[in-house]
């Protein structure tokens, strides 16, 4: 027996596609799954009357999966699977004891069979009793699994009940524990005894993974690549995939992946079903070839959902195209469920093929059909200007065709060039892609010029400090697009208006106007917002963690925030503080009215260059993307707006300068300055940066001004100016 559900136990296989795509079958996993139905144990839908965890596992060790629940009184049941035409069918619960023990605590309960305890058999590992780990060794007796009732003993983190797995996580040949919790915090114990006596010190985050509620984990090799990863449960119902991107020894976890359904596209999510407390596991149960999903939950009922692979959507996507040769545009319209199913058929090949679980030969062959199509159907794929009175989804669903094709592959130059020919980039739209990576998608309504301009802007951004794959502009693309839209790894949306529309960036105070266009300057500030927030928060933390400081800064003594300053303002401090110099009545029903009249009072009107500081501290997410307004409107007058109001006595503004252009220079002594008129006009200008042994900003000689700084800790204490 084995702790992994699916590990050596089944084989997963690719079914053949009539198409001359068809090879010898793969072994592969699967994103995409079908509509929850009951488990059914016989002729009744499994449901316990308390919360249910559930495994797959061969509790037997006859070669086939069995099911393995814990429920919320601390009793263990199997529910013995037998091999059938249609699959694996469980038998009737047979109750999992320990000695004469049958019970763990009263509360949730989870359990897993690993050889953690120094024989050959898997053993009965039990998370009960909100932090109780119990190991009983195992013996087998008439071809039975026998657990000793002397157990090996373990106490966890607090309000664990059941949420655990045992893995091997560093490669130590060991297993591991690691828990979750009602909290969502995940915790791992390493083993640091022997392969006959396990022992579990002190535990540590779990690569600082901490979900609002109900984690639930599962450490499985998900895509089959030698590298143990993390599935998790999330107590609202869906269940995220974090593959391993490290080494065995060195695990490294990816940004979360959500598992969907198959048949309407979308995030799975089973909160109306099983009410909270998703509980994961995986196994080919129908025989297929392609892994299954099981889930219990808070409610006692446990369901079942079928998984399909990738050829299987291939298949569908092309019965679908053939079934619907001229006429797709008016039935997405007419046909909610239809729409569904389309764009699910293109959402669950594009997290296949993100995923990592489809071999890399076999992907080559999946797109070529992908692109077969496109060029069989052009009035559906091929770049164009649609009705949207008559086919309102097509731009969408043409635009989720070539993030598909993409994303198939790591971003290339060839890639951008294949996709661009095939789908009939022209123009601007084709600069933007091949050049630099992104995909405009406005239904062909933007002029030449603004693609053209748009296409410059970006250009001279840094392309290392954004990662932007999508730009698009919703108010050009009609009703049909708020209904359906598309999904992307990274994307932004901008204003439906035409180049032409001034804007003054600068306030009243500003040396003089800094007037831009309104169109342009929508499309810096959206870019903006995945700079420091996003990209730089592995790119530059220290600045994604100085942005909040400088809120801090900006908000006076009173406000205080926590020593991790990106945890944003501590209230309970705050609130003191308020209350001690007078401030706040201490009435909860006058608090927020304080906390905003107090942050828009005349001493904080000049805290942040553009706007009010108690907007930026409640939506710290707009306070680089509006630094970027000014910056890219005109650095040179944003610079002197913060020299300005620095003489003035307001110290935020020129710290906030220096946050932008030290991100925008990505460490160099070098960073550009920018001026963008109406029209979308810009000037772009090399200046020359001197740093200290800090990296911090020292000197900034431009054309019109040469500025020199010292700092006290993080921010500005002398400034002084030379006019070039």
């Amino acid at each position: 027996m084995h702790h992994l559900s699916f590990l050596a136990t089944f084989i997963i296989l690719f079914s053949h596609l009539q198409t001359v795509m068809a090879e010898e079958p793969m072994r592969i996993m699967t994103m995409s799954f079908r509509q929850a139905k009951s488990l059914m144990v016989g002729q009744d839908a499994l449901e316990v009357d308390s919360h249910v965890t559930t495994r797959l596992l061969d509790f037997n060790e006859d070669g086939t999966i069995d099911l393995l629940t814990g429920n919320g009184k601390g009793e263990l049941r199997a529910y013995l699977g037998k091999q059938s035409e249609d699959g694996i069918n469980f038998q009737r619960a047979t109750t999992i004891y320990a000695g004469s023990k049958l019970q763990w605590g009263n509360t949730y309960t989870g359990v897993v069979l690993a050889p953690i305890a120094g024989n050959e058999r898997a053993d009965l590992v039990v998370a009960h009793t909100s932090n109780k780990i119990s190991i009983h060794p195992c013996q087998f007796k008439n071809r039975e699994p026998v657990f000793s009732e002397e157990a090996i003993e373990f106490t966890v983190q607090d309000n664990c009940q059941g949420r655990f797995d045992v893995a091997d996580w560093n490669g130590d040949g060991l297993y591991d524990l690691i828990t979750g919790s009602f909290d969502g915090s995940l915790i791992w114990y390493p083993n640091t005894g022997t392969q006959q006596q396990p022992n579990f010190g002190k535990g540590q985050s779990f690569h600082d993974i901490r979900r609002a509620y109900n984690s639930q984990p599962r450490i499985i090799d998900f895509n089959q690549d030698g590298n143990l990863d993390l599935v998790l449960g999330v107590n609202w119902g869906t269940i995220e995939v974090y593959l391993n991107t490290g080494t065995t020894h060195e695990p490294k976890l990816a940004a979360p992946t959500t598992l969907r359904w198959a048949d309407q596209g979308g995030a799975l999510n089973l909160r109306s079903l099983n009410g909270d407390d998703t509980t994961p596991d995986f196994a080919d149960l129908n025989g297929d070839g392609v892994v299954d999903l099981v889930s219990g939950g808070k409610n006692g009922k446990v369901f079942l959902m079928q998984g399909v692979g990738i050829t299987d959507h291939l298949s569908e996507l092309k019965k679908l195209l053939q079934a619907n040769p001229d006429q797709l545009g008016t039935k997405l319209t007419m046909d909610e469920a239809l729409r569904g199913k389309a764009f699910g058929l293109l959402g669950s090949m594009q997290a296949a093929l993100n995923s990592g679980l489809v071999p890399e030969d076999y992907r080559a062959l999946v797109v070529k059909d992908l692109q077969s199509l496109v060029a069989r159907f052009p009035h559906y794929f091929r770049r164009q200007k649609w009705d949207l009175k008559k086919t309102p989804h097509l731009p969408a669903f043409a635009a989720q065709m070539w993030i598909v094709l993409f994303e198939a592959y790591p971003d290339s130059i060839e890639n951008r060039e294949q996709l661009a020919q095939l789908a009939g980039f022209e123009g601007g739209y084709k600069t933007m892609l091949e050049n630099l990576g992104v995909i405009f998608i406005d239904n062909n309504t933007a002029t030449a010029e603004q693609t053209m301009k748009m296409t410059k802007l970006l250009a001279e951004m840094p392309r290392a400090v954004w990662d932007v794959e999508t730009i698009t502009v919703r108010g050009w693309l009609g009703e049909g697009f708020k209904q359906q839209g598309i999904s992307s790894n990274t994307g932004v949306n901008i204003f439906s208006m035409p180049l032409g529309r001034p804007e003054n960036s600068f306030p009243a105070d500003a040396p003089r106007k800094g007037i831009t266009d309104v169109y342009m300057i929508c499309l810096a500030h959206e870019i903006a917002h995945n700079m420091l927030d996003t990209v730089g928060r592995t790119l530059r933390p220290e600045l994604f963690e100085l942005k909040y400081e400088q809120l801090d800064y900006a908000a006076g003594k009173h406000v205080q925030f926590h020593l991790k300053k990106s945890r944003g303002v501590n209230w309970e401090a705050t609130k003191a503080n308020f209350r001690r110099v007078g401030i706040w009545d201490g009435e909860d029903s006058s608090w927020q009215q304080t906390w905003k009249q107090y942050l828009e009072s005349e001493r904080f009107q000049r805290a942040h260059v553009r706007g009010s500081i108690h907007f930026f501290i409640q939506s710290p997410q707009e306070a680089f993307a509006t630094l970027a307004n000014q910056y890219f409107t005109d650095s040179q007058l944003m610079l002197e707006l913060g020299i300005k109001r620095w003489q003035e006595g307001h110290k935020s503004s020129i710290n906030q300068f220096l946050l932008i252009a030290d991100y925008l220079s990505q460490k160099t002594n070098s960073v550009k300055f920018y001026q963008m008129g109406v029209g979308g006009e810009l000037r772009v200008k090399p200046v020359r940066l001197e740093r200290n042994q800090l990296g911090q900003i020292t000197l900034i000689e431009s054309s019109d001004t040469t500025v020199r700084l010292e700092y006290q800790g993080n921010f500005v204490s002398m400034l002084n100016v030379a006019d070039n």
